[in-house]
Formats: C-alpha cells, sequence, structure tokens
C-alpha cells in the first residue's frame, strides 16, 4: 500500500483523534488494500542444482527432491492418451501414469506429462519446507508454451526462469490428479486460473491506491 507508506507517523496522529485513526487502520485491513505478500520459491530440474546453491544441505535437497517426485507420480494431471498429453506439453515430454491410475473410460491407459523439475520454498525462511513438481510445455499450439506450471493448473513463471514468487494455492496438493478429458482442456484452465490471478492482483493494487 503506497500511499500509506508515504505518511509520516507523527504527523498523522497530532491531525486525527486516536479513535479516529484506529477505525482508519481497521477499515484499511478489511478493505484488503495489500495482498498477502508472495512467497519468493526457486525452480530446479534436480537435487543437483538445489546442491550447488545450498552445498551445506545436501540432504535437504535430496529429500525435497524425492518428495517432489512422489507428489509428481501421485498428482500429475491424466490425460486419455498420449497424443491428448503431447498436443498440451510438446512431443516427447509425456509418459504413461503409474498402474494405480490406469484405466480410462476407454479401457486404455492414463497418460500424463514428464516432471521438468520442482518448485522449492522455506528452505531458509524458518518454517517447513514446501515444494511441489512444475511442468513445461515445448508445444506451438498450447496456451502452456514455454510457461512453467503446477499439477493443479497454477502458472508460476516462464521457462527458464529460477525465481519466481507463486500464489500460495501453486502449493496445494490435490488429492486426486486432474483427469483431462478434452483436448486442451488443462491449458484451458490454467490461462484461467492465470488471468483470474493478474485480475486479483490488479484489485488489490487499485484499492487506495494499493
Amino acid at each position: 500500500m503506497k500511499r500509506s507508506q508515504n505518511v509520516r507517523a507523527p504527523r498523522f496522529r497530532k491531525a486525527l483523534p486516536m479513535a479516529t485513526s484506529v477505525a482508519i487502520s481497521i477499515s484499511l485491513v478489511l478493505s484488503g488494500c495489500s495482498p498477502a505478500p508472495r512467497e519468493e520459491a526457486q525452480i530446479y530440474r534436480d537435487a543437483d542444482e538445489c546442491l550447488q546453491v545450498y552445498p551445506d544441505q545436501g540432504e535437504l535437497c535430496q529429500q525435497v527432491f524425492g518428495s517432489a517426485q512422489m507428489d509428481h507420480l501421485a498428482t500429475a494431471p491424466r490425460f486419455l492418451d498420449q497424443q491428448q498429453c503431447e498436443e498440451e506439453f510438446g512431443p516427447g515430454n509425456c509418459e504413461s501414469a503409474p498402474e494405480g491410475s490406469q484405466g480410462n473410460a476407454t479401457g486404455g491407459s492414463w497418460f500424463m506429462p514428464m516432471m521438468m523439475g520442482y518448485m522449492m520454498g522455506n528452505l531458509m525462511g524458518g518454517r517447513s519446507v514446501r515444494q511441489a513438481p512444475v511442468y513445461s510445455s515445448s508445444s506451438r499450439t498450447s496456451p502452456l508454451r514455454d510457461k512453467v506450471v503446477t499439477a493443479n493448473g497454477d502458472v508460476v513463471g516462464n521457462r527458464g526462469d529460477r525465481t519466481v514468487r507463486p500464489a500460495p494455492s501453486a502449493f496445494q496438493k490435490a488429492s486426486a490428479p486432474t483427469r483431462v478429458t478434452q483436448s486442451g482442456g488443462f491449458g484451458r484452465m490454467a490461462q484461467q486460473k492465470a488471468q483470474a490471478s493478474r485480475s486479483a492482483t490488479r484489485t488489490s493494487n487499485r484499492s487506495f491506491g494499493g
């Protein structure tokens, strides 16, 4: 909230009674003028890239990468066939889903995008480390082309980004993978979520000049 930061506190307090100041403070909080700051996260392809940045955190880098791989197997979006998956993510970027998730409506196997890498937050933040597998598309016809997206469809950055500021929802783990049964379905969902996120950010920034 840029304008409030430029106000000199002592002069502001002298100009208004205490009760009025408190009322204004409460009003600003309730109006949601300043959106919650987004957490900074790093994107790595594997544990080795994490180790290059944090050479003294070898065990943790391996552990986080392993957890991201498990989440990938459990939550990566599922497509009816390989062709449909590759239309979204590009040729050679898809693989068969684990046995437990196979058996789609047509009697075939499900396919899912290959994990490009993983997003990691809070490594040095004093809280538990969070991670999420991420994917990227090389398909010329996909809205996900050269974007970095999570299994939930949250677009968190562009291919090549090493540092991103994802929305909190990007780290939320789905209870079950998204099953895509129509061509371009996952890409459209991700595109809609990205547009909604940008719209919410613009709205918050306009509130009281925040």
